[in-house]
């Protein structure tokens, strides 16, 4: 008889918008050995509806924020039991429970006590919770209450096949009408205050020195933070507040020479892999998984604004040599972590 394949459940849905869940999935199930589907797209009753229609294995969360935290305090607090009656009952009936903390706390938290007590009461009741480095083991052990041997480390893979990358750095400043004998920096992203944009903005209007362009690329996600940066632009810095469709990415990262991600907190981060995967070098901070992923170009990464000051300064004289070389080594360090991997701890 062939042994029937665990199932995984993956939730929250995350959509077709979202890539890391789909590579996920689709690494999940390349062994064979796995069946990874999503759950229930809803963020009421999601997760018994999960248990219920696919009789998972395992549930497997990767963001549980949508499950109790609403707009008003008065739905948020009818939620979390709600949060919490699903959690016990999907157990009840015998489903293993698994997460994935892409952050030891919500960024831009409110009501900071009550994801501390959703977040620890999930943690205390699965089998595994899964970090992306090994410096975010003790701080998650001491933050959700569990011990230390609760925790998993296993990076995500790349996500080169998501976009495409078929432009030259010529072609791409051509396309977006940019200077060819410019030094470009690029931060692309979603811009909230935590991600540090409004500092970035700041510190590289103090550096005197000619051809140099700051590109800031994605969606304002607070109104008035994204008033105060327009306020502190420069001549020579260019701000555009959209959504960057997958299909638009490679113009921006081709036509830059250095990609800085100023975050004031960062555990892991998207934006970084997504760098690495158009082979340019990184100003970023000595955080998270930054750690792991970009040490073969730790002469980019700092520990204070000071630090981060210099970066920008040091990133305006560099050779063109200098930065290619540090961009290659992070596309090849990009080889050492797959999607598949991940796996390992289902078997």
């Amino acid at each position: 008889m062939v042994p029937i394949a665990p199932t995984i459940a993956c939730l929250p849905v995350a959509g077709p918008d979202n890539p890391y869940q789909q590579l996920m999935i689709a690494g999940l199930n390349r062994g064979g050995t796995l069946k990874a589907i999503n759950g229930v797209d809803s963020k009421f009753l999601g997760i018994i509806l999960t248990v219920i229609k696919f009789r998972p294995t395992y549930l497997h969360f990767d963001w549980i924020v949508s499950y109790y935290y609403r707009r008003s305090l008065w739905l948020t607090l009818l939620s979390v039991p709600l949060f919490c009656g699903q959690i016990l009952l999907a157990r009840a009936l015998g489903t293993k429970l698994v997460w994935t903390l892409h952050n030891v706390l919500p960024h831009d938290a409110t009501y900071l006590g009550i994801h501390r007590f959703c977040q620890r009461f999930l943690a205390r009741r699965c089998v595994w919770v899964r970090v992306f480095a090994q410096s975010t083991v003790s701080r998650a052990a001491a933050e959700l209450h569990v011990s230390e041997s609760k925790f998993r480390v296993v990076p995500e893979g790349d996500y080169t096949s998501s976009y495409p990358g078929t432009v030259s750095r010529e072609e791409a400043r051509e396309r977006m009408q940019l200077p060819s004998s410019a030094r470009i920096f690029l931060y692309c992203g979603l811009i909230k205050p935590y991600k540090g944009v409004l500092e970035l903005v700041r510190y590289f209007k103090d550096i005197e020195q000619p051809q140099l362009i700051l590109l800031i690329a994605g969606r304002v996600m607070d109104s008035e933070y994204g008033k105060t940066i327009e306020e502190n632009l420069s001549p020579n810095i260019i701000f555009i507040d959209e959504f960057i469709a997958n299909s638009e990415l490679q113009y921006y990262f081709r036509a830059a020479d250095m990609v800085v991600l100023p975050f004031r907190n960062i555990e892991n981060s998207g934006s970084l892999i997504m760098a690495m995967g158009f082979a340019k070098p990184i100003i970023a901070p000595r955080q998270g998984v930054v750690l792991d992923r970009l040490r073969q170009q730790d002469e980019w990464l700092y520990s204070t604004d000071d630090e981060l000051r210099e970066k920008l300064r040091m990133a305006a004289i560099a050779p063109n040599q200098s930065l290619e070389a540090a961009g290659n080594r992070n596309f090849t360090n990009l080889a050492s972590f797959a999607w598949e991997d991940f796996a390992t701890l289902f078997t």
